[in-house]
């Protein structure tokens, strides 16, 4: 029993300790993250650590003082560039990060909160001649953690979710103008690194942004926003987005209004890099889409894109992307070439190119009953070719002789009607066309670098 006893006595002494000992997975996470920042156009302004007995609590303070540099290290984890002009709107902001984690080792949740604390440098010189008071409202609004990101990350699964802070908030000027800005329910979650995540899924209720001035107004607003990515790497990727309605109404005066809402959104992109060939793919549909102005009154119904590029050469493409990575950073007359060479090479090695479908269902026009919109579908091949450049130059009419191409144009007689009311077409177009059940069709065709269209052939 006195064994048990000691035994036992060891045993909740190491437990009480645990919080004492630290939580050295947690603490050598931050280390390595400060000392990354802090290489990369960061600089450490301020940090203070207050520890209780169950839980560490860390506050930082960094200044952005080299964006270029910042966004360099961002680019390396992006085929998207940043564009050079965001350098100057990060330049000397302050971005405030609270850290929260357990003391026990074996906990390895993190509780991050970001949030930027002052604008850039160049935005506050600008307000400050512009509008003082606007300046320091926007200032206290971050000073307040007014745009804020939460982040729960769980390092031994590398997972993370989190959420941004909801934002309800109106500005009205001292010449009475009013600016509104709203944000609902922004969450997200994902797995792998919080710079470049292997996952990434987001939900957004609502996005309301609104200006008003005198009898002028501009409105945007988006609702039900979903985004799912899935990335491999660089150039293999899965993603899908949709958005149940976006609405943008600008109003100069009472007679003068224009109007475009879209209803239920949905697109998907994909890249394959995994195989012999690359593949991509991008996907989308629209329900409806509407323009009214005081000049035209315009609804379309039942929009469909579904386009895909097969066999295409891997290596070329690789190529292509680590150019296309440094365009922000160079350009002269070689880098120019350089692409142009590699865009050269990668069709030199041959492509499929498949479009399943572009379409409309239903046009109205001008508030008048609805007609039947358009279909296209098409399947290309162009064929590889060693001498693609030299033909390029010497003999572009052979180039054509590696296009296979098969493609049908399909139109309701009445949208063919409206396109040439309002773009006037050749009378050749409709003396070529296909009549059937009330539509024009149109069977293009190119091999061997002939040229048919229904079976025409065109000189």
């Amino acid at each position: 029993m006195k064994k048990f006893l000691v035994g036992l006595a060891i045993i909740v002494v190491a437990i009480a300790l645990l919080p004492i000992i630290g939580n050295s997975v947690a603490d050598g996470v931050l280390k390595d993250r400060v000392s990354v920042l802090t290489s990369n156009g960061l600089e450490l302004k301020n940090a203070t650590t207050d520890i209780s007995y169950l839980n560490t609590k860390k506050h930082y303070e960094f200044l952005l003082s080299d964006a270029p540099k910042f966004v360099e290290y961002l680019n390396q984890y992006s085929d998207a560039q940043v564009p050079p002009y965001v350098d100057a709107l990060l330049e000397g902001v302050v971005v405030g990060v609270d850290i929260e984690h357990s003391n026990f080792p074996l906990s390895s949740k993190i509780l991050v909160d970001i949030y930027p604390l002052s604008l850039s440098t160049q935005m506050s010189q600008e307000l400050k001649e512009e509008d003082i008071k606007f300046y320091e409202y926007l200032e206290n609004f971050l000073q307040s953690k007014g745009l804020l990101y939460h982040i729960n990350y769980y390092i031994s699964d590398e997972l993370f979710d989190g959420y941004v802070k909801n934002i309800d908030e109106e500005y009205l000027f001292d010449n009475g103008s009013k600016l509104s800005a709203k944000l609902s329910n922004a969450t997200y979650y994902g797995s792998g690194s919080l710079v470049a995540p292997k996952s990434l899924q987001t939900n957004i209720t609502n996005i309301f942004l609104e200006a008003k001035e005198n009898q002028q107004s501009a409105v945007f607003e988006m609702q039900d926003i979903a985004s799912s990515f899935k990335f491999d790497s660089f150039s293999s990727y899965v993603s899908d987005a949709s958005m149940r309605s976006m609405n943008i109404s600008i109003k100069e005066e009472l007679s003068s209004k224009i109007e475009v809402t879209l209803d239920d959104f949905k697109i998907e992109l994909s890249s394959n890099t995994q195989g012999k060939k690359a593949e991509f793919k991008m996907k989308n549909s629209l329900e409806s889409f509407k323009l009214d102005s005081s000049d035209i009154n315009l609804q379309a119904k039942g929009f469909n894109y579904n386009v895909s590029l097969d066999d295409v050469d891997k290596d070329s493409y690789e190529e292509f992307l680590e150019l296309s990575s440094q365009t922000n950073v160079a350009s002269s007359p070689d880098f120019e070439k350089k692409v142009q060479d590699v865009v050269i090479k990668l069709l030199s090695k041959g492509l499929s190119l498949r479009v399943a479908d572009i379409s409309i269902d239903k046009i109205v026009y001008d508030k008048k009953s609805s007609i039947d919109g358009f279909s296209f579908i098409a399947r290309m091949t162009l064929n590889e070719d060693a001498s693609l450049a030299q033909n390029i130059k010497s003999s572009p009419k052979n180039v054509a002789n590696n296009i296979n191409l098969a493609s049908t144009l399909t139109l309701s007689k009445e949208f063919y009607a409206l396109i040439n009311k309002n773009v006037p077409l050749t009378n050749i177009a409709s003396t070529l066309a296909k009549e059937k059940d009330n539509k024009l069709i149109f069977e293009l065709k190119l091999n061997a670098g002939v040229l048919s269209i229904n079976d025409k052939m065109m000189n």
